[in-house]
């Protein structure tokens, strides 16, 4: 701990070299030509923006971005949501999903079944919530390509907020926009050449140290370079960004070992009936390595005429994960050659002693070892212009898009130590099993001294197996519009504004997902076979809380070496079908036109409007249908009628008044549409479940009422308030989380059938019927009249409140439930100080506990609150330099918690998250206009 102290402060005391020699980099400062100024020189300066001499260096370029969004967000004909990219890059994060979980409304998840939560940053972005399928996500207005082979959601993960001018969050858009949004539109926009002056270079620089693995003398260096250029040739101009970041993390979870089990088999009913009689069977801790790389790039190319302007607008963006798990346990395990089960005969299953009470014989420690790498792509390019006849004016553009996520090797790897069933190592066993949760966070296993030996002496733990996978999906999207509207003037029908739209996009995905397909077994007498200890490794130093079976971290490159030669090597001699068998290639096209009209009578305009949508789609995939397999093919088209209307009071200049109705819907997952049947298995081989796509799901359809009152005060100041409402028809539960298997989250209707073995084959219903409705509060305030230091400080702050629910069909019974994701409380809030050269702020953020995924006869899973607080300063030196330090996590909160139930006694399984930590990362910024 004494190096890593000193690291930090030679870091954040005056680290600037430091900093250049990693060559990462962050962008934490305003743009060029409004970074400074002297108070004498900012026009319209108001009473926030207080004036001072003419020497004194004022930082305005933040706070005039804020304020420039906040003029067009109160002029906005519809209820939208602005945030500048100049206010997103002076937060500590990269990752677009939490830095935009400041704005009202909004809020991030993540799917841990992947690993991801452990990297410590958000995957994906809803608007109030609501499943991803119900966004819809845009850059510079092109619909983003989806990369997820299961799910429309679309990653944050490799989107980037250095090229942004804006984001713009719009929750009751128009008839103009694409109709699938039920929680609203997405748009993110690149900058433009004429945001800045004529010549404009800019460089920002960040490292990165991330705590925990420096406490855990682990690799915590990290940080991002970006490169920014603006030039102006007349009426031409070319904006072009670039950047690249890499970044370690190291994090720590703790989780149980497989679903609960009775206590008391005796009482009736299933698991989730009664979870006080809810006990678990094990313990696993879990360590996480990532390694992160970004980058990517943006050019736009824009020519302004008197009557007609162009554009090309491209970005790429990548975002490659490393991760490896290894895992520890002591959890239950089968009995081996010589022992036997007391409990034999026992009408309530081996598991249960005579009295019907739980008596589990079988300890063993385990050492598991996994790894989720990914590479995650995207690119988009779109031309187009606009034009401008007399009161007609037209806009027009052709975009193509494409993204694309692939798994190349999910290694798995498992090492045990010798069965434990009591001070006899054969014979009945004397042993139970008994796991306790008195820390919630922190369950342990009840172990002898005999016990403890056992499955600690790692140099017993044998190697048990090695196994491979991968996974790869795309899409690729088309897209051409054209819009045109008729201006008449200023009252009664000012326009008339109608267009069209055409989409066709292709998408691909496969995978090779059976564990078992690559598996190579070790037998006791293999010649391949290892001990734990004999592989090259270390010990880990240290783990945030009570592990019971120490870490041992074999070496990362000998496994992927060993797992070549005895896994991957079979993958030549593979049945061909489970290569075929997960295929999926599909197309999805869509046409749609609309017209709107706008009214103005003085301060009230009015702007009712009608979409209309056909869809298309075919799949071609993998069938099995028990006698025979092959591929088949599966289409269906289907049309949406979308009207809206929406209507806005303006008293005056600063305060808006507005009502909004709008018929939406959402498109479900193509996974639920079309693809194989996918069949579950227990440990045993046992079929436990199949689950059957459906072609002719209907669309999920809601009718939306929002209602609004924005007031704009001196300077940045600006008060919102916005209650909404929305009832919806045809819900499913799927969620929009990395590849989840949608039988545990879409489910069966009350005409389910059976398999000729008994087996419950799971057909999609989409009879429910929900709603949602909420409040959510906004405001900023700059104090007034403080003296001296207290100069500039100001707070901001926004909550949410809302419920959604949904009835739907499960285990043979109708629920009311929560609806996936949607928490019911979010808020944010801020305290910022802009004083001289300074600017500093510390953030908070909290979204309550959401539901995670409906469960049978278990609990269903909840993750619990999560929260962070963030703290930033930067200082401006002059008109070209600022420096600043941030620290992420200050508190050191958890990054996810999930568990069995809404309460938080009973922690997940290990594959639902259980609790994670990530720690906190400090970083010292840096930036350079030229």
């Amino acid at each position: 701990m004494g190096n890593w102290n000193k690291r930090t402060a030679l870091l954040l005391g005056g680290g600037m070299v430091a900093l250049i020699a990693q060559g990462q980099a962050w962008a934490a400062t305003p743009r060029e030509d409004a970074v400074v100024a002297a108070a004498s020189d900012i026009p319209g300066s108001d009473t926030d923006d207080q004036t001072r001499d003419g020497d004194t260096i004022v930082v305005t370029g933040q706070r005039a971005a804020i304020k420039t969004v906040q003029d067009e967000q109160v002029k906005n004909a519809s209820l939208v949501t602005i945030v500048s990219g100049e206010e997103l890059r002076a937060q500590p994060q990269q990752n677009l999903a939490d830095l935009l979980t400041r704005l009202p409304g909004v809020s991030s998840s993540v799917d841990q079944s992947r690993n991801a939560a452990s990297t410590g940053e958000a995957q994906y972005l809803s608007i109030r919530g609501l499943d991803t399928a119900y966004n819809a996500y845009e850059l510079d207005g092109v619909r983003l390509a989806q990369t997820d082979a299961r799910t429309r959601a679309i990653s944050m993960n490799l989107l980037s907020p250095f090229a942004l001018s804006e984001v713009r969050v719009d929750k009751a858009p128009t008839a103009a926009q694409d109709g699938d949004a039920i929680a609203g539109v997405i748009d993110l926009r690149t900058a433009s050449p004429f945001d800045f002056g004529a010549h404009h270079f800019q460089i920002r620089a960040q490292g990165q140290i991330a705590g925990r693995a420096a406490a855990r003398d682990q690799d915590p260096w990290g940080g991002t370079i970006a490169l920014e250029t603006a030039q102006r040739f007349g009426n031409f101009g070319i904006y072009a960004s670039g950047y690249y970041g890499k970044k370690n993390i190291f994090s720590e979870s703790v989780a149980i070992h497989k679903d609960y089990t009775k206590q008391n088999g005796n009482l009736p009913g299933a698991v989730r009936d009664n979870l006080a009689n809810a006990v678990p069977v094990g313990v696993e801790w879990n360590i996480f390595q990532n390694k992160i790389e970004r980058f990517g790039g943006t050019v736009n190319l824009e020519w302004k005429g008197d009557s007609t302007d162009l554009y090309a607008r491209t970005t790429y963006g990548e975002y490659r994960l490393k991760d490896w798990m290894d895992q520890t346990a002591a959890r239950s395990v089968g009995l081996t050659a010589g022992q036997t089960n007391p409990n034999t005969g026992n009408p309530l299953g081996s598991n249960y002693d005579a009295a019907g009470y739980l008596a589990l014989y079988g300890l063993g420690g385990t050492n598991y070892f996994r790894t989720e790498h990914s590479n995650q792509r995207l690119f988009t390019t779109k031309i187009g212009g606009e034009s401008r006849l007399g009161d007609l004016t037209l806009d027009y553009n052709g975009a193509y898009s494409r993204g694309a996520t692939s798994y190349p090797l999910r290694i798995q790897a498992k090492w045990g130590s010798p069965t434990y069933i009591g001070v006899n190592a054969t014979g009945p066993a004397t042993y139970k099993l008994i796991t306790g949760l008195a820390d919630r966070t922190n369950p342990q296993v009840v172990l002898t001294d005999d016990a403890r030996n056992t499955i600690t002496n790692l140099d017993n733990f044998a190697q048990a197996y090695t196994t491979a996978q991968f996974e790869d999906s795309w899409e690729s999207k088309l897209e051409g519009r054209l819009d045109g509207t008729w201006r008449f003037g200023d009252r009664g029908l000012s326009s008339i504004q109608a267009g069209g739209k055409y989409e066709a996009s292709k998408r691909y995905s496969n995978s090779l997902g059976d564990d078992g397909a690559l598996e190579y077994d070790f037998t006791a007498t293999d010649p391949n076979i290892t001990k734990l200890t004999s592989v090259p490794g270390k010990r880990l130093n240290g783990f945030m809380n009570d592990v019971q079976v120490p870490f041992y971290i074999p070496d990362h490159a000998w496994i992927e070496a060993q797992n070549a030669k005895l896994s991957l090597s079979k993958l030549a001699s593979i049945d061909p079908v489970l290569l075929e068998q997960n295929r999926l290639d599909g197309k999805e096209h869509r046409a749609s036109g609309y017209v709107l009209a706008n009214f103005a009578f003085g301060g009230l305009t009015i702007t009712p409007g009608l979409r209309y949508e056909h869809n298309w789609f075919q799949g071609r995939y993998w069938q099995d249908n028990g006698t025979t397999s092959g591929f088949t093919t599966s289409a269906r088209s289907y049309d949406e009628w979308l009207p809206s209307l929406i209507a806005s009071y303006r008293p005056s200049e600063n305060t808006v008044y507005r009502f909004s109705v709008r018929k939406s819907y959402s498109r479900p997952a193509f996974d639920l549409l079309l693809g194989p049947t996918s069949v579950s298995r227990d440990d045993s081989g046992k079929i436990t479940s199949i689950f059957v796509p459906n072609p002719n799901l209907d669309t999920v359809e809601a009718w939306n009422v929002d209602t609004s009152i924005e007031h704009k005060g001196a300077g940045t100041d600006l008060f919102s308030a916005s209650l909404y409402y929305k009832r919806l028809n045809h819900v499913m539960f799927s969620t929009g989380s990395t590849n989840a298997a949608g039988d545990l989250n879409v489910w069966t209707s009350p005409n389910s059938q059976l398999s000729p073995d008994g087996v419950e084959i799971e057909t999609l219903d989409t009879s429910g019927k929900g709603s949602v409705y909420g409040v959510e509060l906004f405001a900023r305030y700059s104090l007034k009249g403080l003296p001296g230091m207290l100069d500039g400080l100001g707070f901001q702050g926004n909550i949410t409140l809302q419920r959604a629910d949904a009835t739907v069909y499960v285990s043979n019974a109708y629920r009311r439930q929560r609806m996936p994701q949607a928490p019911q409380v979010m808020f944010n809030t801020e305290l910022f100080w802009t004083h001289g050269g300074f600017n500093a702020a510390l953030n908070y953020a909290y979204t309550g506990n959401k539901l995670y995924d409906l469960r049978s006869s278990q609990p269903d899973t909840y993750v619990q609150p999560v929260s962070t607080m963030n703290a930033i300063l930067s200082y401006t030196v002059n008109q070209h330099l600022t420096a600043g330090v941030s620290v992420q996590n200050l508190l050191d909160s958890h990054s996810y918690w999930a568990t069995a139930g809404v309460g938080k006694a009973l922690l997940s399984v290990d594959r639902k998250g259980g609790y994670v930590e990530v720690g906190r990362t400090y970083m010292l910024n840096l930036s350079y206009a030229f």
